[in-house]
């Protein structure tokens, strides 16, 4: 009986101790559970939250991608412009000009109109006179190129005359007056001389031949050429080396 008595309370204590147990516990694994509760739910919301991040991070990349497509091509636009703007500006400037040049045509034709409202003609006779002025400027100009054939001519008989009144004299001729020999004929004994009538040379004129100071020979002029060179004949008798191309003719 007795030891019915131990072993009932013994299952008694054993209870007691069990049910203290897990009253103390209870509340720790409740907060074990709670706290493991929590933080999946901290773990589902920053997973959440991640996942909804890296959602955004590739919206943002994808619109910042589209934006710097947007920025090329609005560069691209912009040069596009400033292109055009600096061709519509040359134009601008092109037809200034333009305007400038026609607004000057304008003025001088309007100065020109005002001129003629004065002369007291009808077209016809304008052309008349147009046509009768023309032709006295070219009159002018054949009377010009006439005098002067024959002052040369007259220049010529001149010199001839001179020549025949004084055979063994020589015509007067620029002072001064220095050229070159630019051809020689040794066959025919005369030569080319870079000097003529616009020089002050004038036919039968003599010119000594020089070269490094000595005198190479006489030379007379026979003829003109143009008005800048003249053709010469060596002197019998004054020819004391051999004339070359180069050498100095002297007055």
């Amino acid at each position: 009986m007795l030891l019915r008595i131990c072993l009932v309370i013994a299952i008694l204590a054993g209870a007691g101790v069990i049910l203290v147990g897990h009253l103390k516990v209870r509340p720790h694994i409740e907060g074990i559970i709670e706290q493991r509760e929590k933080n999946a739910k901290d773990r589902d919301t920053e997973k959440a939250a991640k996942t909804k991040a890296l959602a955004q991070l590739k919206t943002t990349t994808e619109k910042l991608k589209e934006t710097e497509t947007k920025l090329g091509e609005t560069q691209t636009q912009l040069a596009a412009a400033t292109k055009q703007i600096e061709t519509e500006k040359k134009n601008s400037n092109s037809l200034k000009d333009q305007l400038a040049a026609l607004q000057e045509k304008y003025t001088d034709s309007q100065q020109k109109l005002a001129r003629w409202a004065d002369i007291i003609l009808d077209p016809v006779q304008v052309k008349e006179v147009i046509a009768s002025e023309k032709k006295l400027i070219q009159d002018i100009q054949a009377l010009n190129d006439e005098k002067k054939i024959l002052a040369k001519l007259l220049k010529d008989t001149r010199a001839e005359l001179w020549l025949i009144k004084n055979p063994t004299d020589e015509p007067e001729m620029r002072a001064g007056l220095k050229g070159r020999v630019l051809v020689v004929d040794p066959k025919w004994s005369f030569v080319l001389l870079d000097v003529g009538d616009k020089d002050g040379v004038v036919k039968n004129g003599v010119f000594m031949v020089s070269r490094n100071s000595k005198l190479v020979a006489k030379v007379r002029v026979t003829s003109l050429q143009g008005t800048d060179k003249c053709i010469a004949n060596i002197m019998p008798g004054w020819k004391l080396g051999e004339v070359m191309e180069g050498d100095y003719v002297i007055y």
